[in-house]
């Protein structure tokens, strides 16, 4: 699976954080959950040192504009989280959301990870359509985030 042409990913960077929060806060606004909670978006602040047993990507446009961004946290020796899958509306429907998920979960596996997990709010169905369509399957968590009302976990 690719990317549409000419679109391309790059690892983030901490350079890249203006930029990043402002897509990320612009989406979730869109589908009325808060943005910049400081318990939820610290990460943000410093990208390199966060994702650094993980992975932080961005999608640009063929103009070259940050226009998605996807990542794998550590929560453990065995279980990365699918995180900060955003993607700006006039960009989806194109595959680039499916073109993440695959890619994330290429990447836990390559890094020797056995368990993907992500949580997720009962808004954003297109991207729930998306988890069940690839495998994940829904489970209660006791974590929950207060942004987040579901859980999905997929063994590798």
């Amino acid at each position: 699976m690719n990317l549409p042409q000419g679109f391309t990913y790059e690892k983030a960077s901490n350079q890249d954080i203006p930029v990043i929060k402002n897509l990320i806060f612009k989406v979730l606004e869109e589908f009325g959950l808060v943005p910049n909670d400081p318990s939820l978006d610290s990460d943000l602040d410093d990208i390199d040192e966060h994702y650094k047993n993980g992975f932080f990507g961005i999608i640009r446009n063929p103009d070259k504009q940050i226009i998605g961004t996807f990542a794998l946290f550590k929560l453990n020796e065995d279980s990365l989280e699918l995180r900060k899958m955003y993607l700006l509306p006039e960009f989806r429907s194109k595959g680039i959301g499916k073109w993440m998920v695959h890619f994330l979960i290429q990447k836990a596996k390559n890094l020797g990870y056995k368990k993907l997990e992500l949580q997720t709010a009962s808004a954003l169905q297109s991207a729930i359509a998306m988890y069940n369509k690839t495998g994940f399957d829904e489970v209660t968590s006791s974590s929950a985030s207060p942004r987040c009302d579901r859980a999905f976990e997929m063994y590798l």
